[in-house]
């Protein structure tokens, strides 16, 4: 005879047993081009069923606004567009703010003049979280997403990262405010610190509050495997978590960083990627979707307005 304690054990194994899995969110970056708006209509729509049927849950949208592009009434609405349209295929959105291209050049000013200039980039991402609050509707924003990436090498210096840190703790509680989601950043690193000293750049930043995902480097080849194992390996410890998650990029760099291009992975190459997952049940993301294998529409747009398109600074750049 099972007496009852032990009974009540035993449901609530078998409960467990029976229960589906956990699983961490798999998140695509889209990082919208004005060269994208040459891709038809009709053919986002198919685009985004394939990015669902692939596995993710999820789409990152880089930015809404990066510098003037997209800021105009007429591509806010076919940016939009391609939001509502991704949402209708079963992606969940997070949502990316405010990009200024000159962020890499304008974040080398003294710790002094960084703050105003900080101070700026807030107002302009609180502004777009407002104006995209009306044009989604509400529950279509998982979280924001700040598109300034933190690298390894400007913020060595202490005070430029103590500014950096006071102004993400102000910008997360400021778009809490306009609504209650979770804020993402990314960070790279590429040598220039060491990989201890990194840890705790990603330590302090996750104490203002921003979840943090960290950028693989794979596709940018600016450090061996095992020299990104030491930066990565850290991650590991999921009893002092350092990061939300991981940023795989399924691409390989072909040019410089000053004019950025960059292809696919092979299928094969492709495939192993896909399949890669961050340590400690972390967000599983994936930079970018015209790198996925069936988006040569895109990547074709692209090529088509070769310097015409964006182009973005930093680990990540665009596909043309």
């Amino acid at each position: 005879m099972i007496r009852r304690g032990a009974l009540g054990l035993l449901l609530i194994l078998a409960c467990a047993l029976h229960a589906p899995a956990w699983s961490a969110p798999k998140v695509l970056f889209y990082q919208p081009q004005s060269a994208d708006a040459a891709v038809p209509e009709a053919d986002w729509p198919p685009l985004f069923r394939r990015v669902r049927a692939l596995g993710f849950d999820t789409l990152a949208v880089q930015w809404v606004a990066y510098g003037d592009a997209f800021t105009e009434a007429r591509e806010r609405a076919w940016l939009e567009a391609r939001l509502r349209q991704a949402q209708a295929a079963g992606l969940q959105l997070i949502v990316g703010l405010g990009a200024d291209p000159a962020f890499f050049t304008r974040q080398q000013v003294a710790a002094a003049q960084l703050e105003p200039y900080l101070r700026t980039l807030a107002r302009t991402d609180r502004a777009l979280a407002r104006s995209w609050l009306q044009r989604l509707p509400p529950e279509a924003v998982t979280a924001w997403y700040l598109p300034l990436e933190v690298d390894d090498l400007r913020w060595r210096d202490r005070a430029a990262r103590a500014v950096l840190l006071k102004h993400l703790r102000e910008e997360v509680r400021s778009l809490r405010q306009v609504r209650d989601v979770p804020v993402y950043l990314s960070t790279f690193f590429a040598g220039h610190m060491a990989p201890g000293a990194y840890a705790e750049l990603l330590r302090e930043l996750g104490r203002t509050g921003v979840r943090v995902w960290v950028q693989d480097g794979s596709g940018t080849g600016r450090l061996t495997s095992n020299e990104r194992a030491l930066y990565l390996r850290p991650l590991q410890q999921c009893d002092a978590r350092l990061a939300h998650g991981v940023v795989y990029e399924l691409f390989e760099q072909t040019g410089d960083d000053e004019r950025f291009a960059a292809r696919p992975l092979s299928g094969e190459a492709a495939r192993t990627a896909l399949t890669q997952r961050a340590p400690c049940a972390g967000d599983n993301v994936y930079f970018e979707m015209r790198y996925l294998p069936g988006m040569q529409a895109i990547r074709e747009a692209d090529r088509k307005a070769a310097g015409y398109a964006p182009t973005p600074h930093g680990d990540w750049a665009d596909g043309s």
